[in-house]
């Protein structure tokens, strides 16, 4: 008889495959017993047979069992097949279409009999009351865990992990190089510098990041979005009170960095790769509407007198290369346009979003849906309500929580705009890092460079400026 061994285990924290190990020695002695021959071995570490994640090695002996290569399957006992009806009856398909043979270490479940087949389906049943039974369990588990502050899961990018004493719970602290360098980046993002060139700072200089050496945006957004980061605990997505983790920077910090970085106006990301001038893509040509690219200065020879002249690196069509126009020289015509705009009397007001009225009973609002939803989950775990109970309730909430986020967003002072407006917006202008200008001139206008005629003295009218609504 060719058989194949299969092993499972859902979860090995320590990563050395004991508990699969245990299980293929004692399969393999089955094996021996019945002079059985083991053509393979399937093992599928740390991986759950509950949740439907997908298991290769399982998948992979599905296949073998359909193509003949395989005639029997031992295993330690039938949840660690599976623990899915589903998968179960496609067992069950396959024995009786290929004559497989299914044998646990406590006895042969004799798939091609109504006994056998009824035998296994009822010890189907009971892993799965059993899974279910743990995932109650669980769930109630890690919301009290939650209620009472205590991080769960590996300690984050930061943050090292102390086990708490009898009575006491766990808690994270910071590791001082970690905590710096993620408090470092939330001053750069609060002064409206890009994530991209936090990003790149970072990783000229070395720093590594949570998991392979170098950082990208996405990673550094996730971090910066963390509530740990401010001592507050979430669960399921929410912020249901504070946490037993020391906190990097206190709630208002952690207020505007969501703010900031959920802001949908957001695009200092995703104006264009690397540009390294002001207008770079964003300017379009008179002629065509090609976006304009900044070239370097060429030297042009008089047909006539043949004299060589210099010009400078100017903004230049990348579709029709028709229309060049001195680079500086644009720039500068464009900041003084931003800067005049931002320093009007109405700038704040028509720019800034703050309402700290509006931010209170949005904030009170979206805290006592909070707590409706904990009171709710009590409720369900202890049988109060039935689980349709339990989503028409949650449903609700969840509506109720959308409207106040989006009044508390919406009151929340978010933008660079609202940053510059007010006075002095010369001084914050030039204190911005190139993406965040790049950001703010995308926000408040279109730029449009029109033909002049080769030769033609760059003049401030060869420029459409659209302002944005």
């Amino acid at each position: 008889m060719r058989a194949a061994i299969y092993c499972r285990i859902s979860l090995d924290s320590a990563g050395e495959g004991l508990g699969v190990e245990r299980q293929q020695r004692d399969c393999q002695a089955e094996a021996a017993r019945r002079g059985w021959t083991v053509t393979e071995t399937y093992v599928d570490n740390d991986i759950s047979a509950s949740n439907g994640k997908r298991r290769p090695a399982f998948q992979r002996m599905i296949a073998d069992v359909e193509n003949g290569t395989i005639q029997a399957i031992i295993a330690y006992s039938v949840d660690r097949i599976t623990r899915t009806p589903s998968e179960l009856e496609t067992i069950i398909a396959l024995a009786d279409k290929h004559t497989l043979a299914l044998v646990t270490i406590n006895g042969e479940v004799k798939l091609g009999t109504p006994e056998g087949r009824m035998m296994a389906r009822t010890l189907g049943t009971l892993a799965r009351y059993e899974v279910e039974q743990m995932s109650k369990r669980l769930a109630r588990k890690f919301l009290q865990k939650a209620e009472m502050g205590e991080p769960h899961g590996y300690a984050p990018y930061g943050y090292s992990r102390v086990a708490g004493g009898a009575g006491s719970a766990n808690r994270d602290v910071v590791r001082p190089e970690q905590g710096a360098v993620v408090r470092e980046a939330a001053e750069r993002i609060l002064a409206l510098e890009s994530l991209r060139s936090v990003v790149t700072d970072f990783n000229e200089r070395g720093i590594h990041g949570p998991r392979a050496p170098l950082w990208n945006s996405t990673i550094l957004r996730q971090i910066l979005l963390r509530p740990t980061n401010a001592g507050l605990r979430q669960y399921q997505g929410r912020v249901i009170g504070p946490s037993t983790t020391e906190p990097l920077y206190d709630e208002a910090i952690y207020e505007r960095l969501v703010a900031l970085l959920k802001d949908p106006a957001r695009r200092s990301n995703n104006v264009g790769p690397g540009y390294k001038y002001l207008l770079s893509g964003l300017a379009l040509c008179g002629l065509c509407g090609g976006a304009m690219r900044r070239q370097i200065g060429r030297t042009v020879v008089s047909k006539k007198t043949g004299a060589t002249k210099r010009q400078p690196p100017a903004y230049n069509c990348s579709s029709c290369y028709r229309i060049r126009r001195h680079q500086e020289a644009v720039d500068a015509s464009i900041v003084e346009l931003v800067v005049g705009r931002l320093g009007m009397p109405d700038a704040i007001d028509l720019f800034a979003t703050s309402d700290s009225g509006v931010a209170e009973e949005a904030q009170s609002a979206i805290d006592a849906v909070n707590a409706k939803d904990l009171v709710i989950s009590q409720m369900f775990m202890a049988g109060e309500i039935t689980r349709e109970q339990l989503r028409s309730m949650t449903a609700a909430n969840g509506a109720a929580r959308t409207t106040s986020q989006r009044s508390l967003d919406t009151a929340r002072p978010s933008t660079p705009l609202a940053h510059l407006a007010g006075g002095h917006v010369r001084e914050k202008w030039d204190e911005l890092d190139l993406s965040a200008q790049r950001d703010v001139v995308a926000r408040l206008l279109t730029v449009v460079i029109k033909p002049a005629g080769s030769g033609t003295r760059y003049s401030e009218e060869d420029l459409v400026v659209v302002w944005n609504d």
